[in-house]
């Protein structure tokens, strides 16, 4: 019996990633043994406002006669300084970090750049802990105490390069399904979608302090406290809540679950109050925050299932104590009393020789507190016995290990999570940017970004707070909404060959220097970016040049390495003279081949193979053939199906090449040729095995 099997061929300038359909998965040699996971952040909170804060709540905390609507202190002194296990370094890809990519690289242990909320450096969405949680079945929840598409709630359920563009992080928070929402009102700015249309979507809907009061376990409730901020602690109105009592609510309304809870709280305006260099402000919310740590931390002493996780994304302002030590904390107070005693009345001191470096973010790293059951030890290179001593400030590790750890403690897999809600499926199908919708070429099915609702076959489908994602030029969805015949087989990875077509690498260098120097030599050096122009390994190409008599000169030459990698420096003797050159220009065509086999209908084995080329530059006069070639079980050939040599006379080209399966077909591999390389395997190694 003879089974058809056809041969997709997709050439674009674009590359595509494929993943097998597999659902999430515990992360090898682990079990699940922690239900629910709070992970809290002071936003700005480094060692010196901590200490700060520390020294205000011993000596009684604010004067409740002038503020009396702030959270009332229920020890004297920080709860959070029991539970020190170590230090973080914050700094990102691009420095001193922003909350943006703190945020991201606590959500998802992916450092990235400085504004980019959820995507690595090069744009790519990743999942977030929220978001693995969720896949898992877990309820999930934001609390903060500034808007909820800001950088950091953003970051563990938004993607996006831009923490700008809050009217497309917040539409995708309001897609994702979350079970609890609490912070600033739908009037935050130009935010997306309203009271009614949260009410529609099954949540309850708080006002007021009151209102959290009475929400119940199971509840779906999203915050509509305040219209655009809430007020700094201190300055709170009667009915308008504590981040404790949001805590409260939040923790009220997760619980109660088999598969149990995630919860991210942000004490937000630690930070506002470090921008600003005020220590009323920084300390009355970090005060605030300690309080809401205690909330938590009554919930999980009760249980032996819950971690609570706590790290600021970075510290800001910069606060210098008097005999800071080196993570910029001071835990003796009485060497700044003075300056205590007049922020409890609410006065910004700068007493005791207390100043600030700046009024942005420092690199300082920042503390890690962890409350955990017995047995859960803690990250890799914390202490095991939590406590604020000299010796627990320096311990360090990197901000980045986590998200991985309390994945880990969950049962999740955030890189399988990623698989599953993020497939590329740019070279799939046509993206709309106008009504920003993506369509599949083969399949009515198309889904708008920043939603979780497709269509397919005409009708709508819930995905269940899988959010589409646009990105960079490129286009993700979760796996489930891919067609089950462009779904890689398990037995089969994608495979890719890189191959540059010897007619181009061709570099082009013209200068003008002045004519006095003409018939002089002058040298050019081609070597890596951010390396030393005279270390032997960094350098890529060397040439002199004799400078004309109107005092230009020209260089030509062939380069096989990737130019972008590299600079030029051009001397004169021992001068450089670099900003002589006039133009510098690179002829690069590549062409890179992948290959994906997959199933085209449910009741045949193999029916289709794509394989897609990437043709960097648009070469002219390219052509191309297909091949499938099946072999037996002792691995001998026994036909080879070729298609016709056609040429690409266009960006994006699909084909079809039919063929029949023999006989005795133990397994099938495909090959791509073009005019401009050698014969590309496609898969070598990695056959497809015919069940």
């Amino acid at each position: 019996m003879k089974r058809k099997i056809s041969l997709l061929l997709v050439i674009t300038i674009l590359f595509v990633s494929i993943f097998s359909n597999s659902l999430i998965s515990v992360s090898a040699g682990s079990q699940p043994v922690i239900k629910n996971v709070i992970y809290m952040i002071p936003d700005g909170g480094g060692f010196a406002l901590f200490d700060f804060a520390n020294a205000v709540k011993k000596a009684g905390g604010f004067d409740r006669s002038k503020f009396p609507n702030a959270t009332k202190i229920t020890r004297n002194s920080m709860y959070l300084a029991d539970y020190l296990i170590g230090t973080e370094i914050t700094d990102s890809l691009s420095g001193t970090t922003d909350s943006a990519a703190a945020g991201t690289a606590l959500s998802s242990g992916y450092k990235t750049i400085n504004s980019y909320i959820g995507v690595d450096s090069k744009g790519v969405p990743h999942a977030t802990l929220l978001e693995a949680a969720q896949l898992a079945g877990k309820r999930t929840g934001i609390v903060a105490t500034v808007p909820w598409a800001h950088a950091t709630p953003a970051a563990f359920a938004a993607h996006h390069v831009s923490r700008g563009n809050v009217k497309l992080l917040s539409e995708q928070v309001m897609n994702q399904g979350l079970d609890v929402v609490l912070g600033v009102g739908f009037e935050a700015g130009s935010y997306y979608g309203s009271v009614d249309e949260a009410k529609s979507r099954g949540y309850t809907i708080t006002n007021d302090k009151y209102d959290l009061a009475e929400v119940q376990p199971g509840t779906k409730i999203w915050g509509n406290h305040y219209p655009d901020m809430i007020p700094y602690d201190i300055y709170l109105d009667a009915d308008q809540p504590t981040l404790a009592e949001m805590v409260d609510a939040a923790i009220r309304a997760l619980d109660g679950s088999e598969e149990g809870f995630f919860l991210m709280v942000e004490g937000s305006k630690v930070d506002y109050g470090g921008h600003n260099n005020n220590l009323v402000e920084a300390v009355s919310e970090y005060i605030a925050f300690d309080e809401a740590f205690k909330v938590a931390l009554d919930f999980a002493q009760k249980r032996n299932d819950t971690v609570i996780m706590v790290a600021p994304d970075h510290d800001t302002g910069g606060l210098t104590l008097p005999d800071a030590d080196s993570v910029g904390g001071s835990t003796d107070s009485s060497k700044y009393a003075e300056a205590v005693a007049e922020v409890q009345q609410g006065i910004n001191s700068l007493k005791n020789n207390i100043s600030w470096r700046t009024t942005g973010h420092t690199n300082r790293r920042g503390g890690v507190w962890m409350y955990a059951p017995e047995g859960i030890a803690p990250p890799e290179g914390l202490s095991n016995v939590p406590g604020d001593t000299p010796a627990t400030r320096e311990l360090v590790i990197d901000n980045t290990k986590l998200a991985p750890y309390l994945a880990d403690l969950m049962g999740l897999d955030l890189e399988e999570a990623t698989k599953e809600l993020f497939v590329d499926v740019t070279n799939m199908g046509t993206f709309n940017l106008y009504n920003r919708t993506f369509t599949f070429y083969d399949a009515d099915i198309s889904i708008v970004a920043n939603q979780s609702v497709a269509v397919v076959d005409g009708k709508q489908v819930d995905l269940d707070g899988k959010v589409a994602v646009y990105s960079e030029g490129r286009f993700y969805v979760p796996k489930i909404l891919i067609p089950k015949r462009l779904i890689l087989m398990d037995e089969m990875k994608v495979r890719t060959a890189r191959y540059r077509d010897e007619l181009t690498g061709r570099v082009l260098v013209k200068g003008q220097i002045d004519k006095s120097f003409a018939g002089k030599k002058v040298s050019l050096l081609m070597y890596k970016q951010n390396s030393d122009p005279s270390d032997e390994d960094a350098i890529g190409y060397i040439d002199e040049s004799t400078i004309n008599r109107d005092g230009s000169y020209v260089f030509t030459f062939n380069f096989a390495g990737n130019v972008e990698e590299y600079e030029i420096a051009m001397y004169l003797g021992n001068q450089k003279v670099t900003d002589t050159i006039t133009e510098a220009t690179a002829n690069y065509s590549w062409l890179d081949t992948s290959v994906l086999l997959f199933q085209e209908k449910e009741n045949d084995s193999f029916v289709s193979d794509g394989v897609l080329i990437k043709n960097y530059d648009n070469i002219k006069g390219l052509t191309y053939c297909i091949a499938l070639a099946f072999y037996d079980a002792n691995n001998k050939l026994i036909q080879l199906k070729l298609s016709d040599m056609k040429e690409i006379n266009s960006d994006t080209i699909f084909d079809n090449l039919e063929a029949s399966m023999p006989d005795g077909t133990a397994s099938v591999r495909a090959f791509v040729w073009s005019n401009y390389t050698q014969l590309i395997p496609l898969g070598t190694g990695d056959s497809i095995t015919v069940q």
